[in-house]
């Protein structure tokens, strides 16, 4: 497992799946008619719910003062982008009234005002990720928030009703391990106050998401995972989840290519690298140990103190040049100087596997916190929306969030109001393989 987290963080350093020399195709933008629009639009909205469901569960404050909590998919211009949305209620203190209800449901409601300080919120944080208002995904993206907002709110309602309480030492726990995910406690600050978000707010902010973890802990604490359920997911997809490709296990040196920030390789920067690359091959050529000579001198500081060790690679993880190299090379042989992008490469191959399909053994746990992760999400949305539909949620303007749909087959919306009625289809378990896969690779960057 270390092994893994080494080559993960190599490939997250160096980019290696993101190769400069491969040239994306320039997107076609086809004129689509209205019905296809709001075709297109139907469907992101069937999705959607589910998706807000799923973040609930994996939202944690993170890195860069990410408070994630609402996940919205938006459409901007022919692409999907997620918008990662921050609660702010209270925040920016507008100056101007907007208490129009959008929502109500027993004990609470959402006005336009929370609306608007979200939207400004994001809009702060990225321009982008908040459409034109004349844009159909405006609308999207608002009905996204509304229904966020409540779900939020309905479960802090049931954590204050049912004893769930956050105590100062979970909270100041919560803050360290955020603190610890910086440089330092200065470059903590000097982020919060870049992102204007204050000590009071993100107390706020980690004792709402410490709260719905542990609402979600009691909401899933009774599913299980059979042996019988891991055995026949096994069978059933051994032959295409559980192959793994070819891979061989290889350590490098690297020389960068010391390029100034904005700025381009040039001749001069290539030389300089060259140099110092001429000087390791020599050294190799001499005798001197390899693993030695990358703790020295590569410049890949994730892999340099295991002497240059990445683990294995399979095909299409790393640049091409990189990769061909890698796999020309017979088992404890040393390559010429390979250079990629990112610099020059001197590259040792030290083991090699062919191609196989993984024993159940190899893949069971895999299988298992994957069927488990599936379940738990089926029955957090069975008891989300078991809060929604005790709620009484009704959308009192001509902007409705999707809560309800499909509770309504029936009904003629002819209104500005929508009640809910008795919870049929609307959540579903998210078992869908294409979203969440075991791996199928044990290795690898």
């Amino acid at each position: 497992m270390e092994e893994k987290d080494n080559k993960t963080e190599i490939k997250n350093t160096y980019h290696w799946d993101d190769d400069a020399s491969v040239k994306e195709e320039p997107e076609v933008k086809v004129k689509r008619s209205k019905k296809v629009e709001k075709r297109q639009i139907k469907e992101l909205e069937k999705h959607r719910k589910k998706e807000v469901l799923r973040d609930f569960q994996r939202s944690r404050i993170t890195k860069k003062g990410k408070i994630g909590i609402i996940a919205a998919a938006a459409v901007v211009g022919a692409g999907i982008i997620a918008v990662i949305a921050w609660t702010i209620f209270g925040y920016f203190g507008l100056g101007f009234d907007m208490t129009k209800t959008l929502v109500k449901f027993d004990g609470g409601k959402v006005t336009q005002k929370e609306m608007d300080k979200y939207l400004v919120f994001l809009k702060n944080q990225d321009p982008t990720s908040v459409p034109a208002v004349t844009d159909p995904q405006y609308v999207v993206l608002q009905q996204n928030i509304l229904d966020s907002l409540v779900v939020l709110k309905l479960l802090d309602q049931y954590g204050a009703k049912n004893g769930f309480k956050v105590t100062d030492a979970e909270l100041s726990a919560e803050y360290d391990k955020l603190v610890k995910s910086y440089a330092s406690q200065a470059a903590f600050e000097k982020d919060l106050l870049d992102r204007k978000i204050d000590r009071p707010f993100l107390d706020e902010q980690m004792k709402s998401q410490i709260l719905r973890d542990k609402i979600y802990a009691k909401a899933t604490e009774n599913v299980v995972v059979s042996d019988a359920e891991t055995q026949k997911y096994y069978e059933d997809n051994k032959g295409t989840l559980f192959k793994v490709p070819d891979q061989v296990k290889v350590s490098h040196i690297l020389i960068q290519f010391n390029v100034p920030s904005g700025g381009t390789v040039t001749d001069a920067i290539k030389a300089e690298a060259k140099k110092k690359i001429d000087d390791v091959a020599s050294q190799l050529k001499n005798g001197a140990d390899f693993a030695e000579l990358a703790k020295k001198y590569s410049e890949d500081t994730a892999s340099a103190p295991n002497g240059g060790d990445i683990g294995f690679i399979s095909a299409g993880q790393t640049v091409p040049e990189f990769e061909k190299a890698a796999f020309a090379l017979e088992v404890g042989k040393v390559s010429d100087i390979v250079e990629t992008t990112y610099g020059y490469h001197i590259l040792k191959v030290t083991e090699k596997k062919a191609a196989y399909v993984q024993t159940y053994d190899e893949a069971k746990d895999t299988i298992k916190t994957y069927i488990l992760s599936n379940k738990q999400m089926e029955e957090w949305q069975k008891f989300v929306y078991s809060l929604v539909d005790a709620s009484k949620v009704v959308y009192t303007t001509v902007l409705k969030g999707t809560l309800l749909n499909s509770r309504q087959a029936n009904s003629t919306d002819t209104g500005t109001e929508t009640t809910a009625q008795p919870a049929e289809t609307t959540a579903q378990p998210a078992t869908e393989t294409t979203t969440v896969q075991p791996s199928t690779e044990t290795t690898g960057p």
